[in-house]
């Protein structure tokens, strides 16, 4: 049975404890109401459902290893697990042996892939995180694209977009406190209407 979001922070609490004393029952409960949209996360980084399994298995082990680092003052655990799958991603797409075998892989294969993908599985725009994006500003919701979902590096950002670093660094420290703002008055409307 799914969590519901009004159950979230004391799920949160739970995992937390869980990690902190390196108890394996933390993995399966992340696994159940986490990998859907870690998922969605990674697939749209990497474009490959198999990789996409793979480094969702990858995230999970570093998840475990570094558990009893994770520090619930520094931030949400959604955040923690989302970074974490996000790195294992794009580090699998700089990788050389991701790169030789995207080089060699045909294009029919690649427009049969995605359509796969789209028909069977959760992805960004199903866990209702895209509707949260889309209420951003223009500026911040092109950068959250492009760094947690398109797998570019600030500096990447930076060439890009043509703005300078400093710029792209705190349009995005703004851009996650305005998606916290978001995020916390829709749990509070969900905790008031329940």
């Amino acid at each position: 049975m799914e969590i519901s979001l009004q159950q979230k922070r004391p799920l949160e609490a739970i995992i937390v404890s869980y990690l902190q004393r390196e108890d394996q029952k933390a993995i399966p409960i992340i696994y159940k109401n986490y990998s859907a949209v870690l998922y969605g996360v990674i697939l749209k980084i990497v474009k490959s459902e198999n990789y996409a399994q793979e480094v969702l298995q990858d995230s999970f082990v570093k998840i475990w290893r570094n558990a009893k680092h994770y520090n619930p003052e520094k931030g949400r655990l959604f955040t923690w697990l989302v970074r974490i799958a996000r790195n294992t991603a794009i580090d699998k797409i700089r990788s050389a042996p991701f790169r030789q075998t995207k080089q060699v892989q045909s294009l029919t294969n690649t427009i049969f892939l995605q359509k796969e993908i789209r028909s069977s599985y959760i992805t960004i725009e199903d866990s209702g995180l895209q509707k949260i994006i889309r209420s951003l500003d223009e500026k911040h919701r092109t950068l959250i694209d492009l760094i947690y979902f398109q797998g570019y590096s600030q500096r990447e950002v930076e060439k890009k977009l043509m703005i300078p670093l400093g710029t792209v660094k705190s349009r995005i420290r703004i851009a996650i406190k305005e998606l916290r703002k978001i995020l916390d008055s829709e749990q509070q409307l969900l905790l008031m209407s329940a």
